[in-house]
């Protein structure tokens, strides 16, 4: 009993896992089998050559004898016709392909699939009665079955060559690189009488390190063509491709304070105005060493002489979220904002023109798009509010005003600051805590001597920063049993859209019509 129980299992075990395996192939390789499929139906439809024994052959020589692929082919035949010819020689194929063992060559296999049908064919030749033009129809085809076979798997081979052919030159190049770089070190040592044999010892150890802390491994290298900005060979490419532009290096310095911030002092002398020599140094740095760098400080010492200091920003995510109503009867929302990244900030900017309809609308969104305007000058932000004022002071009538909610994201400090007048609070959920800012300045263009609330607050990955107009505010204040303080308190866990969402639904929920434009803005950084 034991005895058969064994053999049991084993005939299971047996069956089970070729059951698996063809799975497996199907599964890897499905157009592979609907190519053969449609193959093998259109040989037969068009009488042309046969294709099919091609595609069955060289993919059972590279991926292995499969069942499921025979079956799938005769299944293409006979979804015509039956021909006895087609599946004899399919069949004797497998066969041929199910005992193939290791030494067996792609010759040896186009050779048995080419004598298979020359063999098949000619039988049934001389059965139907033999012909001249029968029998050197039968010769061309078994030549080309033959010659086919090849074909393929040699362009098979050849694309397995380039992909692994690709990955020995980098390997070569990575190695040259080291010594080019070993070599510019040992030559510029050479040059210096006051260095001696152990300094240059030293600088060679020195660069090869400055390479071997660039590039980890081979397999990092491969994925860039950039070379480390704090490598000699760095600071040389930048120098000579400089001067090409006619900019003259005359200090060049590359510091880093921690892994995500490089500082980049540059002394030149050029004809060139500031402008442009800070576009061709910014333009050559990420070329040659795909770091993005931004201008920070520039000196004009003298007509031909500039200080230029970079540093790179690495920027985080940030995106903001909108949900919006207009009141009822007006065609457009007195309400406008925008949100975007200016150099190292994001901005997110609301504004509401009094009342509601076309003039709302358009005094807000002259104030927005002319904040727009001033982040791209050099001004302060104070500058730019109060030059926003005095702008608006002149276009506006003198019962005319807009709310400003202005929103400054530094990725570089991890700083937000808040500059309102007249605007609603802002939230900003972090911590599953919800915390709540509030200005009490006048709107803008009404007075000059201009005041207005300014705040900063420290910011994290995962924080969630709500704005919102005073549609939203007063519609939810109009209700006592009503406090958005309180409901953001429930929405802390949920995504940035279904918090503007709710948000709107909240100050609607209760009302029979919309009695102001609202808008809501939430921001979620990282």
């Amino acid at each position: 009993m034991i005895g058969k129980t064994n053999d049991k299992n084993f005939s299971l075990n047996f069956f089970e896992n070729i059951v698996k395996n063809e799975l497996e192939h199907i599964k890897q390789n499905l157009i592979i089998f609907l190519v053969c499929f449609l193959i093998a139906r259109q040989n037969i439809i068009h009488e042309i050559f046969p294709f099919a024994i091609i595609t069955f052959s060289v993919y059972s020589f590279n991926k292995g004898v499969s069942l499921s692929l025979l079956i799938i082919t005769i299944l293409g035949i006979l979804s015509v016709k039956f021909n006895f010819v087609y599946i004899i020689i399919l069949l004797a194929v497998y066969a041929y392909f199910i005992n193939k063992k290791g030494d067996k060559t792609i010759l040896a296999a186009a050779g048995y699939s080419a004598m298979v049908l020359m063999v098949s064919k000619t039988t049934i030749l001389v059965a139907d009665g033999f012909s001249k033009n029968g029998l050197i129809l039968n010769i061309f085809e078994t030549f080309f079955i033959f010659s086919a076979i090849i074909l393929s798997n040699e362009a098979i081979k050849f694309i397995r060559g380039v992909k692994n052919g690709t990955r020995k030159i980098n390997v070569h190049r990575f190695k040259r690189d080291i010594k080019k770089s070993l070599k510019s070190e040992s030559v510029k040592n050479k040059d210096d009488d006051n260095l001696n044999h152990t300094s240059d010892k030293h600088i060679r150890n020195e660069a090869a390190a400055t390479v071997a802390s660039t590039i980890t491994n081979i397999d990092e290298y491969k994925k860039s063509k950039y070379i480390n900005i704090f490598s000699e060979k760095a600071k040389i490419k930048i120098k000579e491709q400089l001067l090409w532009q006619n900019i003259n290096i005359k200090f060049f310095e590359v510091v880093s304070y921690n892994k995500n911030s490089i500082i980049l002092s540059l002394t030149v002398k050029t004809e060139k105005s500031p402008e442009e020599t800070e576009g061709s140094i910014e333009l050559i740095v990420r070329n040659v060493s795909g770091v993005k760098l931004k201008c920070t400080e520039r000196v004009i010492v003298s007509p031909n002489y500039y200080v230029f200091k970079f540093k790179n920003i690495k920027r985080i995510k940030i995106r903001t979220y909108s949900a919006t109503a207009t009141k009822d009867g007006s065609i457009v929302s007195g309400d406008n904002f925008a949100h975007a990244a200016r150099a190292d900030k994001y901005y997110t900017v609301l504004c509401d023109g009094i009342g509601s309809g076309e003039e709302a609308c358009s005094e807000s969104n002259s104030a927005v798009e002319l904040l727009s305007k001033f982040l791209y000058t050099d001004f302060t932000e104070e500058q730019i509010l109060r030059t926003l004022n005095s702008i608006l002071m002149l276009k506006l009538g003198d019962e005319r005003f807009v709310t400003f909610d202005l929103n400054i994201i530094d990725y570089g400090s991890k700083e937000m600051r808040v500059y309102k007048a007249g605007a609603a609070p802002t939230y900003i959920i972090s911590n599953k805590s919800v915390d709540k800012i509030s200005g009490k300045s006048l709107p803008l263009g009404i007075l000059d001597n201009f005041e207005y609330s300014s705040f900063k607050k420290n910011i994290h990955i995962g924080d969630i920063i709500i704005m919102v107009s005073d549609g939203i505010t007063d519609s939810i204040s109009m209700d006592e049993k009503k406090n958005l303080d309180k409901y953001l308190e429930l929405l802390v866990k949920k995504d940035p859209q279904t918090i503007a969402n709710s948000i709107l639904s909240y100050a609607l929920r209760g009302q029979d019509s919309v009695i102001d434009d609202m808008t809501v803005l939430v921001t979620k950084i990282g």
